[in-house]
């Protein structure tokens, strides 16, 4: 189907649409009219009536109630709807690890984030904000994200493809602007075409408690439909973590209306450099929520985080042994390994793991270990040894 066929089809459910526009209006309206009255002391009068007509007073009856009922449910299946979407975009990629998540500041957001196989070599990654929030901006972002998923497929190359894209926002979202990130990933050799349509830059975790911020500078989307962009070339190296983001992120207030800001992330990514994507995730969003407290999210908050697994599997097992264990216990767990194996441990491939290594590790772990680390360990080593076949 074509892109514009496509936003057409976006466009047709429009009584969803309206029904959701008209949700946070008509709730407040029937909160108002079920509030409780105000009580006064036994004994006192209540005050005189303002003088002028007597108030009129709506019964809700049961048709409104239900109408309600239905407001809610529309609502809920329109975020169901758009998180499932982004859910479901994140890949398995043989040598890499990544996690993504997308945490809207009101029921739908304005965040998006993608991953597309474009052929045999080239995987695509893009990570983007729409302006606006609620249901305007999910609407944009859903055409957004189709337009580009057309375009991805279409073009060769990260640069063209945001100039196609940017000419599809200008004509299909009126008074819309988008910034955009996209990556062109060969994850067998590292290598990364970037190209940037005004969105925050991303974050590369070079070494233990080494974070470098990638310029690349670029125009948003939707404001120009001849803006043409530039393309810069990246080698994530075995071990490396790139950390994309929304400014929500950086713009996150606490109670006194002070920003987590781009030196918060950076410090957390130098303290946490150590852990792979999953863990390093839970970690930032803890700080946030920490960082927070009771100050309302105000903007949506968007992280994508992907890290080029070790070129030796037994480093790679080590490290997993460490993530789950903590360094303190890994360290003497691990030990026990390289006694009992030596000189063939470091080399080890995935069929001497399998053979040989897994059994003694999981035999190893059960007498070490609780049940539910056990479990855990074995797991996520059987998995990583099964990636390297």
């Amino acid at each position: 189907m074509e892109r514009n066929g496509f936003v057409q089809a976006l466009r047709q459910p429009h009584r969803l649409a309206s029904t959701l526009l008209a949700h946070c209006g008509q709730r407040a309206s029937l909160l108002r009219r079920l509030a409780p009255r105000k009580q006064h002391p036994p004994g006192s009068l209540p005050p005189a009536p303002a003088a002028g007509p007597p108030p009129e007073y709506k019964v809700v009856d049961a048709a409104e109630l239900r109408r309600q009922a239905e407001l809610e449910q529309d609502l809920q299946l329109a975020r169901d709807i758009q998180q499932g979407l982004l859910l479901a975009a994140v890949p398995h990629l043989p040598g890499w690890e990544m996690s993504a998540v997308s945490q809207p500041a009101r029921d739908l957001g304005g965040d998006l984030y993608d991953f597309l196989t474009l052929d045999d070599r080239w995987h695509g990654v893009m990570i983007g904000d729409v302006s606006g929030k609620g249901l305007q901006a999910a609407l944009r972002m859903a055409v957004a994200r189709t337009v580009f998923r057309h375009e991805a497929r279409r073009n060769d190359t990260p640069e063209t493809t945001l100039a196609a894209v940017n000419r599809g926002v200008c004509n299909d979202i009126p008074h819309g602007m988008v910034t955009m990130l996209y990556i062109m990933l060969d994850p067998l050799e590292g290598l990364m075409r970037i190209a940037n349509a005004g969105h925050t830059y991303p974050l590369l975790i070079v070494g233990p408690a080494k974070v470098e911020e990638w310029e690349l500078p670029g125009m948003p989307l939707g404001v120009d439909p001849d803006i043409t962009y530039e393309v810069e070339t990246l080698v994530v190296e075995p071990g490396q973590t790139i950390v994309l983001y929304t400014d929500g992120v950086t713009e996150a207030n606490d109670e006194a209306e002070l920003m987590f800001d781009l030196e918060g992330l950076q410090s957390l990514l130098e303290a946490n450099s150590q852990l792979k994507p999953r863990p390093l995730m839970k970690t930032l969003l803890r700080e946030l929520r920490n960082w927070s407290k009771n100050a309302p999210q105000s903007d949506d908050i968007t992280v994508v985080v992907l890290r080029r697994r070790l070129s030796n599997l037994t480093a790679e097992l080590r490290s997993i042994a460490a993530d789950v264990l903590t360094e303190e216990k890994a360290a003497p767990f691990w030990a026990e390994i390289e006694t009992k194996f030596k000189d063939s441990l470091p080399e080890a491939t995935a069929d001497d793991w399998t053979d040989q290594m897994l059994p003694e590790l999981t035999k190893l772990a059960k007498s070490q270990l609780g049940r539910g680390l056990a479990r855990e360990l074995v797991q996520q080593i059987r998995l990583v040894v099964e990636e390297y076949r």
